[in-house]
């Protein structure tokens, strides 16, 4: 996805016994895997992507040291910078199981490699929460989407629906108005969304926020050609034509392979302490998977800095 400048990055070894795992590439993984190598440990980063939920994105304007810069700029920074060291990286890879063998953690991938490693750093992020709608599933990628950023230049001049009523539904509005005929903002309750972003939402004439609407049907058979939705007010069940419809319901957190190795809290998050330790000695988990209650690009960052000094210290330990 992005073009790594270093020359320094190598091949995922299964006879390896790394210092470190680190699963996730998001900006969590990313600092802790700088931090990691600038103490010169051997790590190994396990990942689908890079970039992670910042790809979900389109512009930043709350990252320190960037009054405004795009999503892609800032991806492309992080990466760029992991670039320059030694590192091992598996990209395009899914983790799958993470056991302990005679205190070594073993890291099962989906295509069934198994990479070893005396500590690992769990950094897999969230995903968008689908509302597994009837034909939700059938019509993904046939006018359902989950990532605006991604897919809004498909449906110029086209008439789009946003499900959600929370920062990223309204961004994802505010995108797909600049360039749709019109938009709708279906909204259960009231608009959660920070107040700045509510107020550039104003500047849209062709955005029509639909509140007190629950969506009950996406409609097409090819593709989309409209959605089902229940005015809460009036009592009431109405179609309306869309081309598009995108669903900005929440986030889950990427911990289904870690379910029954590690503690998780009722969102399935990984639970750790103020050092970002699991109960499993020798794991730390960091970012958006974890119970830290804000989920923010600097926190996250924060989060793998804290991560990585907190294992070379338990490296230092054994």
């Amino acid at each position: 996805m992005f073009s790594l400048l270093g020359l320094n990055l190598k091949e995922p070894k299964e006879d390896v016994i790394y210092d470190l795992i680190i699963i996730g590439g998001g900006p969590a993984g990313i600092t802790a895997a700088i931090y990691s190598a600038r103490k010169n440990l051997n790590l190994l980063i396990l990942t689908k992507d890079l970039g992670g939920q910042i790809l979900l994105t389109s512009e930043i304007e709350n990252y320190p040291g960037f009054q405004y810069i795009t999503s892609k700029e800032l991806a492309e920074k992080f990466t760029n910078q992991l670039s320059l060291f030694p590192i091992s990286l598996g990209l395009g890879v899914e983790v799958n199981k993470l056991k302990k063998e005679d205190n070594i953690f073993l890291v099962k991938t989906i295509d069934n490699k198994v990479y070893k490693s005396k500590t690992v750093i769990i950094a897999t992020g969230r995903s968008p929460k689908p509302l597994n709608l009837p034909n939700e599933k059938e019509l993904l990628g046939k006018g359902v989407s989950y990532c605006a950023t991604c897919d809004a230049p498909l449906f110029k001049n086209k008439n789009t629906a946003v499900i959600g009523g929370g920062n990223s539904a309204v961004i994802s509005a505010i995108e797909l108005a600049k360039i749709c005929q019109k938009v709708y903002l279906i909204v259960r309750s009231e608009i959660k969304a920070d107040y700045i972003l509510k107020e550039r939402l104003k500047n849209f004439n062709n955005v029509n926020i639909l509140l007190k609407h629950l969506p009950k049907a996406i409609l097409g058979k090819e593709k989309v050609n409209g959605l089902l939705v229940y005015d809460q007010l009036n009592n009431k069940e109405y179609e309306i034509s869309l081309d598009g419809v995108f669903i900005e319901a929440g986030m889950k957190p990427n911990t289904e392979f870690l379910k029954g190795f590690l503690e998780l809290n009722e969102k399935d998050e990984i639970i750790i302490n103020c050092n970002c330790e699991t109960n499993v000695p020798g794991v730390f988990a960091c970012g958006d998977c974890t119970s830290v209650e804000e989920k923010q690009i600097v926190i996250a960052c924060g989060e793998g800095a804290k991560a990585s000094l907190k294992a070379f210290k338990y490296l230092l330990s054994l």
